[in-house]
């Protein structure tokens, strides 16, 4: 994988006595992407905890390096010539639950994998989740791409966003509102793009709701399964076949697994040519 950065290329100069992580140097980022492909990184660091978040953007501020931030790395290609800078990895794990009445709100951090959490929530009954079973990637990443699929979507359920503001150093706490959630998009997407690096996630969730049942291809998968009165468990059991059945789950079995994911949009169109289209559709 590479060898353990000694003082760096300048020994400890750009570390404040706080610092107590270092980057590796000249590490491969293939086995980091779901593809499998790509370059090395100059500088590689995987951040355990917040500090190592704070402490790599002062790095790299100190020295005039890129940061570059890595989570699942699903979505992603990297170019053979890799990466002229630091990539951090986001590693930061943890997931909390607070009951509030028929609701839980559950706190994951950012370097959570998403699917880890979509079962944790579906095995205690709490709905929001469940048709997002099988997506790859980190929790981090959802609300960036207001991640969702089989007529769900994170903006749904996301509360709240603890996040890392670039520019000023200083850690905030981002609303619905403030994250500007729209179709596959967001302020951190489109708005303000690579301004904050997401630290956790709040999702409010649903206990002993009804999960959502809302997309063509899952109901007709229930049907044939016989099943009129789905659970949470049966439609995550339902999605993740029909994700498998287009080789868009990663397991180690399956030979067409590398990709860089599903990232296709819905065409959207204007009113009116939507009366046009179904005008002409008869």
């Amino acid at each position: 994988m590479g060898k353990q950065a000694g003082p760096g290329p300048d020994g400890d100069a750009g570390w404040t006595g706080r610092v107590l992580v270092k980057p590796l140097e000249h590490i491969s980022l293939a086995p980091y992407c779901t593809i499998g492909v790509g370059g090395p990184a100059r500088y590689f660091l995987e951040a355990r905890d917040e500090r190592a978040v704070h402490e790599a953007l002062e790095w790299t501020a100190r020295r005039g390096l890129p940061l570059c931030v890595l989570g699942g790395g699903s979505n992603l290609v990297v170019a053979d010539e890799g990466v002229d800078g630091l990539v951090l990895k986001i590693g930061v794990r943890g997931v909390t639950a607070r009951p509030a009445g028929p609701v839980v709100e559950l706190t994951a951090a950012a370097g959570e994998p998403w699917d880890d959490l979509v079962r944790f929530a579906v095995e205690r009954g709490w709905a929001g989740l469940e048709c997002l079973s099988g997506i790859p990637g980190l929790v981090g990443a959802t609300p960036i791409q207001n991640v969702g699929a089989y007529g769900q979507e994170v903006s749904e359920t996301v509360v709240g966003v603890r996040a890392l503001d670039r520019r000023t150093g200083q850690v905030v706490t981002l609303s619905p509102a403030e994250c500007g959630f729209a179709y596959r998009d967001s302020a951190f997407k489109s708005g303000t793009p690579g301004r904050h690096i997401v630290l956790a996630v709040l999702y409010r969730l649903d206990r002993g709701a009804a999960p959502a049942v809302r997309y063509a291809d899952l109901v007709k998968d229930l049907d044939r399964r016989g099943i009129r009165s789905p659970t949470l468990a049966d439609v995550r059991r339902s999605v993740l076949d029909i994700r498998r059945s287009k080789s868009m789950v990663l397991e180690p079995d399956d030979s067409n697994r590398r990709s860089c994911g599903s990232f296709f949009l819905n065409p959207i169109v204007a009113a009116a040519e939507l009366a046009r289209i179904e005008e002409r559709a008869g």
